[in-house]
């Protein structure tokens, strides 16, 4: 692919077509028989997706991306820049390179960088961007079992972000069905690795992880947007401290929020409970998807409305609260009329939390999508009542 792409022609051909349609130029093969049209639509496609999520890479006009599909496993810039505040030393080595965005960046931190990847092509065009942006990286064309087999020096930090889907391409969730298997090298990568890295699935058990890996020391949420994309689970050996949980909700265009606990922590705490009070609180996604639900409220001093409904409420704004706070206006009834006469337009922003049905649902039945500046909640509050809680957002966020 390097040899079909890495000329003046080619390059300023997809930098002319960057926001025509792929499946149109694929079909273009007789109007210019001298460019490898397949190849390009391939590199527009995966420029295209590139885009927003890599924009260092994209702004290159000599980077060579890889098919879209291995860009779609690929950590973006943003995460990838974020986990390279976490990691140093001498030597890391990334067992499962892929595109090597996470190495690209977390390289800067060390004076060694190793990358390993058992696709012949993508490791050798991985290798050319790597030599683009002047990265002396280490490029190994092999699993990382072999890798292992034959290595016989110590790393820094080794890294994984093995690949969640199976044979027949589906999904996975467990670390046993991972591939590379994380179990099948643990002992190699303790006995090689200062630290370990494994990047997992937005899906993984977070206490399954605990009880698999003991020497895990932190296992950091990540969501970008108020979206988690990853979770990261850092293992020392020899560790004998409870491991730190971390959410983190981060952004380009906003303040990142950090929350921290233990499990420990959070089993060890409980919640007080409370119908709706003048404000409600919402967790952002990484918070909840690590389980804080009762040590969140406790540590900002926060009711809960219900056991299962993950939403808390105070009279008071707790201005570094991480998440989303509402200023409650008032209770409507769940019905098409209500509703349709207090949203004529059928714009309001629908929230469903412990509720029979979800927000999607929601909004079918009563003919609303998104939109405005108005929120209903819905969602079970104490003695079980289900209640639409009419809010706005705070404009203390």
């Amino acid at each position: 692919m390097i040899s079909k792409i890495n000329n003046r022609e080619v390059l300023q051909f997809i930098q002319a077509h960057l926001n025509h349609d792929p499946a149109e130029i694929a079909l273009q093969s007789k109007k210019y028989p001298d460019l490898p049209i397949r190849e390009i639509a391939s590199q527009i496609a995966s420029r295209q997706k590139a885009k927003e999520k890599l924009p260092e890479w994209w702004a290159n006009p000599e980077v060579i991306f890889p098919p879209k599909e291995n860009l779609e496993q690929a950590s973006s810039e943003i995460t990838a820049k974020f986990k390279s505040r976490w990691v140093g030393g001498s030597s890391i080595l990334d067992l499962t390179g892929g595109s090597g965005i996470d190495l690209f960046y977390m390289a800067e931190s060390f004076e060694k960088a190793v990358y390993v990847e058992p696709n012949k092509e993508l490791a050798e065009l991985t290798e050319y961007n790597f030599r683009l942006f002047q990265k002396e990286i280490g490029v190994y064309n092999g699993t990382a079992e072999a890798y292992l087999k034959n290595n016989t020096r110590n790393f820094d930090v080794i890294y994984l972000d093995p690949s969640r889907r199976d044979e027949n391409n589906k999904k996975v969730f467990g670390l046993d069905q991972y591939q590379p298997n994380v179990f099948e090298l643990y002992v190699d990568l303790l006995k090689f690795g200062g630290k370990v890295v494994i990047k997992t699935s937005p899906m993984i058990d977070l206490k399954q992880c605990l009880e698999q890996l003991s020497e895990i020391v932190k296992i950091q949420v990540v969501a970008v947007g108020n979206e988690v994309k990853e979770v990261l689970l850092y293992l020392e050996p020899g560790k004998t401290s409870k491991a730190q949980i971390e959410a983190w909700n981060i952004s380009d265009s906003k303040p990142e929020e950090k929350f921290k606990f233990t499990l420990e922590e959070e089993q060890e705490c409980s919640s007080e409970y409370s119908k709706p009070l003048k404000y409600i609180y919402e967790p952002n996604s990484a918070i909840r998807k690590a389980g804080a639900f009762n040590v969140v409220g406790k540590r900002f001093g926060l009711l809960k409305l219900h056991p299962n409904t993950h939403l808390y409420t105070a009279n008071e704004v707790k201005l570094d609260f991480p998440g989303k706070i509402f200023m409650v206006k008032e209770f409507i009834k769940a019905n098409k009329k209500e509703i349709r006469k207090s949203y004529p337009n059928g714009k309001v922003n629908v929230i469903a939390k412990n509720y029979p049905i979800g927000a999607t649902e929601i909004k079918k039945k009563f003919r609303v999508k998104d939109g405005g500046e108005h929120f209903l909640i819905f969602c079970t509050i104490m003695n079980e009542e289900k209640v639409v809680i009419e809010a706005t957002k705070t404009s203390l966020e």
